[in-house]
């Protein structure tokens, strides 16, 4: 199985479905779901960022990745071209995200404001790692 994502219709929000080979994979396949419902994905663009993220447990941190990412984004003014995990423990992950430059470009997305625990889960069986999380848009 390799990482995958779709995207998940709800009332207010809109949520992501991830899945990967590996938590890592998932996490991954979630930053770039977020990436294309943020109309800023540009893969190969920009230059490497690392990204060192804690939280109380699994699932946040999940909640915690791509709240980074949205602050990133927002913040440099920037659209992302990749993403690496590189670990994801109980508490915590590494990972790297690799940004670039909005340049004025006009997105095509939608404005998110973070991730919710609505729903929130990160779960790993015999088939993979599947990760569900829910933004507030």
């Amino acid at each position: 199985m390799s990482r995958s994502y779709e995207l998940l219709e709800h009332t207010a929000d809109v949520g992501i479905l991830a899945r990967g080979e590996t938590c890592e994979e998932a996490f991954e396949a979630a930053a770039e779901g977020l990436a294309e419902i943020l109309g800023a994905w540009f893969p190969g663009e920009g230059e490497e960022r690392e990204l060192r993220i804690e939280a109380a447990d699994v699932d946040a941190l999940l909640a915690a990745w791509l709240d980074e990412l949205l602050y990133l984004a927002e913040a440099a003014d920037a659209v992302f071209g990749d993403f690496h995990v590189d670990r994801v423990g109980q508490r915590e992950l590494s990972g790297r995200a690799r940004l670039a430059p909005r340049a004025g470009r006009e997105l095509d997305g939608q404005h998110v404001k973070a991730a919710t625990y609505h729903r929130l889960r990160v779960a790993e069986g015999e088939g993979g790692c599947e990760a569900r999380v829910y933004l507030d848009v």
